[in-house]
C-alpha cells in the first residue's frame, strides 16, 4: 500500500530555498547588467556582446527566476493544501 503525503515544514523550507535562489538569480542578473552597462568597451564585439546579453542571455535567466518562483508557489500551495486536509 502506498503512502501519499508531505512533510508540511520541509515543503515550505523546498519553496523558501526556491524563492531566494530565484532572488539570487536576479541579483546577479542586475549586478552583471550594471557591470556591462559600466565597461568601457566599444566596436562590433562589444555591440554583439551587448545584443546577446540583453536579448539572449537575459532572456533566459529571467526564464530561470519565472521557473523557480513557479515552483516555490507550487511547493507552498502543496504545503497549504496538505495542512488543510490534515486539519479536516
Amino acid at each position: 500500500m502506498a503512502v501519499w503525503g508531505l512533510d508540511i515544514q520541509q515543503v515550505r523550507t523546498l519553496s523558501s530555498q526556491l524563492s531566494r535562489q530565484a532572488e539570487t538569480i536576479q541579483q546577479a542578473l542586475s549586478t552583471l547588467t550594471s557591470a556591462l552597462q559600466g565597461t568601457q568597451w566599444t566596436g562590433p564585439d562589444a555591440e554583439q556582446f551587448r545584443n546577446e546579453w540583453s536579448s539572449t542571455h537575459t532572456s533566459n535567466l529571467k526564464s530561470v527566476i519565472n521557473a523557480l518562483q513557479e515552483a516555490s508557489q507550487k511547493a507552498a500551495r502543496n504545503a497549504d493544501a496538505q495542512e488543510q486536509a490534515s486539519q479536516g
